[in-house]
């Protein structure tokens, strides 16, 4: 076996979270993250994250991921991903991969909250959540407008024809192709 320092570091360290523990991170209206791992106890291999949603809320606005793979299991109720233009149910239980360069969105059109379980590979995500969560603590579409601009700035493209989200559904609020989902 070869001795490069890293795989022994890697095997050194361990992460063990119970539950609930972890670094919680508003996303206001939209829900929180609990950063189970981050990229510094990973070595950027990957970070993981636990997301409640509250019922009838938005999730981000479509966009891609250039380097980043993403999968998600959802541990409680139920969400609804749009993937490359397909709209998908998960219930407990499921599980969602999406590569990086796929648009997608989700978000919980249920009565209920849902919690799933986020791992992207690299690392880097919990950035973005440290910084979106400074713009969201502030109101309306020029808050939602800045979390877009952040979204591009940390490895997600938005398309120009997307509406903001995060936050909580009216009742008219439906998937519309590659518009992702209104805020």
């Amino acid at each position: 076996m070869v001795d490069d320092g890293v795989t022994q570091q890697r095997q050194a360290v361990g992460v063990v979270r119970e539950a609930g523990a972890g670094r919680v991170v508003s996303l206001g209206e939209a829900g929180a993250v609990t950063l189970k791992l981050v990229g510094a106890e990973s070595a950027g291999a990957l970070a993981a994250y636990e997301f409640v949603t509250p019922p009838a809320t938005a999730g981000p606005p479509l966009h891609l991921h250039r380097a980043w793979d993403e999968a998600f299991y959802v541990l409680e109720g139920e969400m609804t991903f749009l993937i490359a233009g397909q709209t998908h149910l998960a219930g407990a239980g499921a599980f969602v991969f999406i590569p990086r360069g796929v648009e997608h969105t989700f978000w919980n059109a249920s009565t209920a909250p849902a919690r799933q379980l986020t791992i992207f590979t690299p690392a880097g995500i919990e950035d973005y959540f440290d910084a979106v969560s400074r713009v969201l603590d502030g109101d309306g579409a020029d808050s939602l407008q800045a979390a877009i601009a952040l979204m591009e700035q940390h490895d997600m493209v938005v398309p120009a024809t997307t509406q903001p989200a995060y936050g909580a559904l009216g009742a008219s609020d439906q998937p519309s192709g590659s518009r992702g989902m209104p805020g």
